[in-house]
């Protein structure tokens, strides 16, 4: 994998999560794509059990993430990390807007 610089791989999901997917896309209008989804849901994901291996592992001491803190470090591609104000909507997309939701 050293010399490769492709960006991006594919997975394959289910035919029924990715209906699941779809269909909360259309409900809540947040979403602009299945891959947008998938992206924050496997980020969610990694944070959650980074901080679960931190609580695991207790303090080991030295200049570890535990005590530079639980967020990992932003990287300097705009695609590697969601905005640190959370993910952003453009404001033009014809989807429903969470106000407007029951």
């Amino acid at each position: 994998m050293s010399g490769e610089k492709t960006k991006y791989v594919t997975v394959s999901l289910p035919i029924g999560i990715a209906h699941s997917v779809d269909s909360l896309m259309e409900e809540l209008g947040y979403w602009p794509s299945r891959s947008a989804f998938v992206r924050e849901a496997c980020l969610e994901k990694i944070r959650g059990e980074r901080r679960r291996l931190l609580e695991l592992r207790g303090s080991g001491g030295g200049a570890n993430q535990a005590e530079r803190g639980v967020r990992p470090r932003r990287g300097t591609n705009p695609g590697d990390q969601p905005p640190l104000n959370g993910p952003q909507r453009p404001d033009s997309s014809p989807k429903k807007q969470r106000s407007e939701l029951p």
